[in-house]
């Protein structure tokens, strides 16, 4: 049986916040076999990220990367989505409170 809408291994496409793209399907694709722990933080991280908590998604993803688990791979993927979240964190959109 073939299931032709199904592709697990296909993110969604990333989400544009004021304009800067967020790649926060590749952070938490490439975080799948990782600990509950870690997956419980890029958890955290997209919903600050969501509700405008820049400070505090930075904070997380500054864990993940570094984590001694975390991989090469990894902290590429990290250290891309913290470039965007910088980026957003310097727009001119008001922060919710």
């Amino acid at each position: 049986m073939v299931c032709s809408g199904c592709h697990k291994d296909q993110a969604p496409p990333p989400p544009q916040i004021y304009g800067v793209t967020v790649d926060i399907p590749k952070l938490t694709q490439a975080f799948d076999n990782a600990s509950a722990e870690t997956k419980a933080t890029v958890t955290q991280v997209g919903f600050n990220i969501r509700y405008t908590k820049y400070e505090d998604a930075l904070k997380g993803l500054d864990k993940l990367l570094n984590d001694p688990s975390t991989t090469e791979e990894q902290k590429k993927v990290v250290n891309a989505v913290i470039e965007q979240v910088k980026k957003l964190a310097g727009s001119t959109q008001p922060a919710a409170q």
